[in-house]
């Protein structure tokens, strides 16, 4: 094969995976988060809405059947489509699978990207004022996390021994 075939063959299997992915990307895509009022802080409202209008575009892209919710086939579907992302991004040794190590380093590009976006003033720090916004947030998405199980550890349907 010529340098010139190769070279189109490549351009060409791009091309085909960009548009295989295009819903993939949004999928592994994380939440976008700007300081929208300019006081140089994300805060906890400005991630809830940033939150919530990525759940809407992802809702729009998978919610097949257009009733405005995920069925367990549409959010199969999902998380096929972030995993196949994961392994076009991430997938160092191409063997169609995610390392741990490859996972690990999914992990870690996606905390520098958030680290990145909360660095408002960009000096490379993410400072107590600048995190308050996500913290506010993960503390709030942790408590009501414990609904359905009751606090770590317990198995499906159990009641945590203070809440029943």
């Amino acid at each position: 094969m010529s340098k010139n075939t190769n070279i189109k063959s490549s351009m060409i299997a791009a091309t085909v995976a960009a548009g295989l992915f295009s819903g993939a990307a949004l999928a592994l895509t994380p939440v976008q988060l700007s300081d929208t009022d300019g006081d140089g802080v994300i805060s906890a409202e400005e991630i809830t809405a940033a939150r919530d209008a990525y759940k809407s575009e992802v809702l729009s892209q998978f919610d097949a059947d257009g009733n405005g919710e995920l069925s367990r086939t549409e959010r199969r579907a999902m998380k096929d489509a972030r995993y196949d992302a994961a392994l076009v991004n991430f997938d160092a040794d191409g063997d169609g699978e995610l390392s741990r190590d490859e996972r690990r380093a999914a992990k870690e590009a996606r905390k520098a990207e958030t680290e990145a976006m909360l660095d408002v003033n960009g000096d490379g720090e993410v400072s107590a004022e600048e995190a308050a916004g996500f913290e506010a947030v993960k503390q709030e998405r942790g408590e009501g996390r414990h609904g359905k199980r009751g606090k770590k550890g317990g198995k499906r349907g159990e009641m945590a021994a203070d809440e029943g």
